[in-house]
């Protein structure tokens, strides 16, 4: 009886291990995964500027270069949650200032965007969406929200609720546009993308200034 049972305890420890043998090289394929694509969004992203800086147009240039900000932010997210201890958290936070920090030296005119951030984590799920839509609103802010040859500048502000977090981009632009001249290509990627993670997006007049707010549910 007590070989049988020894048997039985030597089998059981041989499927465990197998199993973790099994689930280690799942992981293992997923982390190689991940980090093909991450270095493929880089490749795509730097093409991309270089593209804008070889074009003689100014609006295909503009053009260019904020897709390369948008493939940019989801390389970042991707190269966040690759690096993370968590795969089913992303830290907001650290990606928001991260990000800022790479869209002023993309930019080259002494573009700044001045920070006020609180630690923030969110379901990783919800990272490519919530990074993108950090993206336009701090690019609209900085490419329309800056008096006439000044230097462009916009305020941050990231905070954590009881059930998520709001966002709040404020430029030192003119103020509230009229409704017609807020559903431009970025901004309708905006209200696209909070649909998907349940925000919702409004703009106030902050005279002087457009200030743009998202929150989650």
């Amino acid at each position: 009886m007590s070989e049988i049972s020894e048997n039985r305890q030597s089998g059981d420890g041989q499927t465990i291990a197998a199993l973790q043998a099994a689930l280690e090289r799942e992981r293992a394929r997923t982390r190689e995964v991940d980090h093909r694509a991450k270095n493929s969004l880089q490749i795509v992203s730097s093409l991309l500027l270089l593209m804008s800086r070889r074009s003689p147009q100014a609006e295909t240039q503009q053009a260019l270069k904020a897709m390369h900000q948008r493939v940019a932010a989801i390389a970042a997210v991707h190269h966040q949650i690759l690096e993370g201890e968590n795969p089913d958290s992303f830290d907001l936070t650290s990606f928001v200032r991260e990000h800022m920090a790479a869209v002023a030296r993309t930019r080259g005119d002494g573009a700044a965007v001045r920070l006020d951030l609180v630690p923030v984590q969110i379901a990783a799920s919800q990272a490519c969406a919530a990074a993108l839509i950090i993206n336009e609103l701090a690019l609209n802010a900085l490419t329309h929200g800056s008096p006439a040859g000044a230097e462009p500048r916009a305020d941050l502000v990231l905070r954590s609720t009881a059930t998520g977090f709001v966002l709040s981009i404020q430029d030192q632009g003119p103020g509230l546009p009229p409704a017609a001249d807020r559903a431009g290509f970025g901004l309708t990627i905006v209200k696209v993308l909070a649909q998907q993670i349940s925000a919702t997006v409004a703009f106030e007049d902050a005279r002087p200034g457009l200030r743009a707010v998202v929150a989650s549910a």
